[in-house]
């Protein structure tokens, strides 16, 4: 079995594959600064013994992170408890064609999420991944990483926008507006923020392809996936585990 581990800004998502590429086992937590290997291993063992999984079983760990000082303890705990590969996602390691003027930039997450997304549906295609921050990756109908697009997340603008007014209270972002006229502060809010998002996502979507010269099929995934995709027009397919899936699919081409 294999532990795929996607390290965000915000959370920190962890799959356990088998062999086969069934997701056995689904857990998230806080992305957080260990103070010492031990102090990661017994999360992540906590989360395997709900499942009933043996950590000595697992094989290997396929990791995607943005955040660098969290992810030397990953790696020791990989090393030093499962003895075995630790992979590491990054513009070396996904082998996909990359059309980018500095590919050392580009984030381990969407680098998987474009493996992922060329292995399931060959062909042209656009990933909008929902997280801390709302990524669009370009895939081209020849399998190359065109680049795409980055905006801010849903989360940090709405913190954002409780920081800096203090009459304004927050809300619940999992009940959709009924209509974009809000008639009192929260359904204000919720339009806003909800609604607004969609109209990026649709417009850049919109945008991207025209430049693609392509017909894309548009996919999203990450964790607010579910609240703002029903809100758009452009989206065609909800792919949830799409960045852990990428991390399984890297390690299985390690053995070709």
């Amino acid at each position: 079995m294999l532990l795929t581990v996607d390290i965000g800004n915000t959370a920190t998502t962890c799959g356990v594959f088998e062999e086969n590429g069934r997701l056995k086992a689904l857990f998230s937590f806080k992305t957080f600064v260990p103070v010492s290997a031990e102090e990661l291993l017994v999360k992540i063992k906590t989360y395997l013994d709900l499942y009933q999984i043996e950590f000595k079983k697992l094989e290997g760990i396929s990791i995607a992170c943005v955040v660098p000082p969290v992810l030397n303890w990953w790696v020791e705990v990989g090393k030093r408890w499962l003895a075995k590969e630790v992979l590491i996602a990054n513009h070396e390691t996904v082998n996909i064609p990359l059309d980018l003027l500095y590919p050392c930039e580009v984030g381990a997450d969407r680098l998987v999420n474009a493996l992922a997304g060329w292995e399931k549906y060959k062909g042209p295609l656009i990933i909008v991944d929902f997280g801390t921050a709302i990524t669009f990756d370009c895939i081209s109908s020849t399998g190359v990483y065109l680049g795409g697009a980055i905006a801010p997340g849903i989360f940090i603008s709405t913190e954002a926008l409780f920081k800096g007014t203090a009459k304004l209270p927050k809300i619940d972002l999992s009940e959709p507006p009924t209509q974009a006229i809000g008639k009192d502060t929260i359904s204000a809010l919720k339009s806003g923020l909800l609604i607004g998002f969609a109209g990026l996502t649709d417009t850049l979507v919109k945008k991207l392809s025209e430049e693609m010269g392509s017909n894309p099929k548009v996919i999203a995934t990450g964790g607010l996936a579910k609240f703002l995709v029903p809100l758009t027009t452009t989206i065609e397919k909800i792919d949830p585990y799409l960045t852990l899936e990428g991390l399984y699919f890297l390690w299985k081409a390690r053995l070709k």
